[in-house]
């Protein structure tokens, strides 16, 4: 039987690609920084408001959210940008679904959407299923992963491009855009028509200048569009809780319509996400302090091993780092399957992100590899340390 080409082509998650060498491993313990699954602890707050049953029934909730929801995830984004309403937010069964929506609300099939490079891999699934095609903007590491000039971006523009799309602090690379290069990126965007679409979800990871948010973007009101979820900020990634933000109420109708043919996300889970963004401003500050402790651990045991090339992140909690190595697919597989260090008295190993699923083609990237500082500092050291010690034994 034939499956549809969608299906035949979509991207394998190069995040997750080596989860049945890990788990065909128990006996292995496997550093993780392959996946931003932090293991900082969730907000009590938003744990308690998880187990409140508010009902004796798992109801559906509304299409766009509950109002409740939609109101506090506007009064937070307000902060910043101030006349946001409940209209301009709809609740998403995480970033990712928010990204989805987006796509098909703005993409007919064989439309093109701009992103820089190397970008988070899963956009090349939601653009795949929206049928549209995922346009790669190359951005250097040793650059800092900034985005094109003007006139760079222009080669990329053709009759079927609809959005240019990045994220701000940035997954994989830690760049984080300041604003002078959004503001004439916006204006760059508006000039051609195109739709900006900013993933934020990293927006309050940072550690030199907080990133500007789109929606602070005067003049852009209609054509900018935000994406944010409660996975990383508030350490819920379980919760499936996002938002897309517009002050386009076109564009929103539309989304509500979509979120009609999916019904609601979970209402129990909504509260929770309510009790999340009610957090007092001191989380944040704990929040970043947090995270730069781990990056600086990350940072710090890099510099110690030779021929390694990195970006230290301005914000996120990951890099990009470029080995001395050919294959980093074939790198990251000899780490999960061959490589054992017993100096601690049982075998350790470490998981990492091969860098060719962050890129369009699988040819690029081949010695790069994304590392997560999600975990303690001391887990986050010893990876690395681990990371230097596989690459003498499989350069040897």
């Amino acid at each position: 039987m034939r499956l549809s080409l969608r299906a035949q082509v979509i991207q394998e998650s190069a995040i997750r690609k080596l989860d049945a060498f890990v788990a065909a491993a128990p006996e292995v313990h496997f550093h993780k920084m392959n996946i931003g699954q932090p293991d900082v602890e969730t907000p009590t707050e938003v744990m308690a408001a998880l187990a409140q049953a508010d009902s004796p029934v798992l109801a559906y909730g509304p299409a766009s959210g509950l109002q409740a929801c939609r109101s506090a995830a506007a009064a937070f984004h307000a902060k910043t940008s101030p006349g946001l309403g409940p209209e301009h937010v709809v609740v998403t069964q995480g970033g990712s679904e928010a990204l989805l929506f987006a796509f098909c609300a703005l993409c007919d099939p064989g439309d093109e959407i701009l992103v820089p490079e190397p970008y988070y891999t899963n956009y090349n699934g939601f653009a795949t299923v929206a049928a549209a095609k995922v346009v790669p903007l190359r951005t250097r590491l040793d650059e800092g992963f900034r985005i094109p000039p003007n006139d760079v971006l222009d080669r990329y523009v053709t009759e079927k491009t609809r959005i240019f799309l990045f994220a701000n602090p940035g997954n994989p690379t830690g760049a984080v855009y300041g604003e002078s290069d959004l503001r004439r990126v916006a204006e760059w965007a508006k000039s051609r028509g195109l739709w900006l679409v900013a993933d934020e979800v990293y927006r309050h990871i940072w550690f030199t200048q907080p990133p500007l948010s789109a929606l602070e973007l005067a003049g852009h009101e209609d054509h900018v569009i935000v994406v944010d979820s409660t996975s990383k900020t508030f350490s819920a990634c379980g919760l499936r809780i996002g938002f897309l933000i517009s002050r386009n109420l076109g564009f929103m109708e539309r989304i509500e319509r979509l979120g009609q043919a999916r019904l609601g996300a979970q209402p129990r889970a909504q509260h929770a996400a309510i009790a999340a963004l009610q957090l007092p401003e001191s989380f944040y500050g704990n929040l970043r302090s947090v995270y730069r402790a781990r990056v600086d651990a990350m940072m710090d045991a890099l510099a110690e091993i030779p021929g390694v090339q990195y970006h230290r992140p301005e914000g996120a909690f990951y890099t990009m780092a470029r080995l001395p190595v050919r294959d980093t697919e074939a790198f990251a597989k000899f780490l999960v399957t061959e490589f054992r260090d017993h100096s601690s008295g049982r075998p350790e190993s470490l998981v990492v992100a091969p860098g060719p699923g962050f890129y369009a083609s699988p040819s690029d990237g081949r010695d790069e590899i994304r590392l997560a500082a999600v975990k303690n500092p001391e887990s986050v050291r010893r990876g690395v340390q681990l990371l230097g010690r596989a690459l003498e034994q499989f350069r040897g």
